[in-house]
């Protein structure tokens, strides 16, 4: 097999998919600089979040845009001053893919630890999330991390630091 028989990667090709890639393209960027209201307004009301930590089998769930906004209010706070690089997101007209790699900053700005992950989102006709699920790699070394940077945050929420 050439190159060139490879499947080449999705890139929308229709206004409502075109609406979605910049859906999660606005997404990725508020996550980079925890932009709160950005990232809950692009969320439709009934929307479902699944986390990566948390004990059922899709993750930590939350329903609605309170639900929703608490879990990314707590994760932020636990993890202190981070940011995502090297963003892909691929979408079509209801699915959208993105991978993406948190930065855990030290006080400088500079880089403290990298973690890669990738979030799966469903969207509807108006181009809202209605679904995110979300997965990470080294778990528990971002846990470690977290306790050593943030333990005033961890002992705010036991639960979900140590989950």
């Amino acid at each position: 097999m050439s190159l060139l028989d490879l499947p080449r990667p999705m890139t929308p090709s229709n206004s409502l998919a075109l609406r979605c890639h910049d859906t999660i393209s606005k997404m990725v960027t508020a996550f980079s600089v925890q932009d709160i209201d950005t990232i809950i307004s692009l969320f439709a009301d009934g929307a479902t979040y699944c986390d990566v930590r948390g004990g059922g089998q899709r993750g930590g769930e939350y329903h609605g845009k309170p639900a929703i906004q608490q879990a990314f209010v707590r994760q932020f706070r636990l993890m202190g001053r981070h940011t995502y690089e090297s963003s892909t997101i691929v979408a079509n007209e209801q699915t959208a893919f993105a991978s993406w790699t948190l930065v855990l900053q030290n006080t400088d700005g500079s880089a403290a630890a990298k973690f890669e992950g990738a979030d799966h989102f469903e969207l509807d006709g108006d181009a809202q999330v209605v679904l995110k699920k979300a997965w990470l790699k080294g778990q528990s070394r971002l846990a470690r991390k977290i306790l050593s940077r943030n333990p005033l945050q961890v002992l705010r929420y036991p639960a979900y630091a140590m989950s």
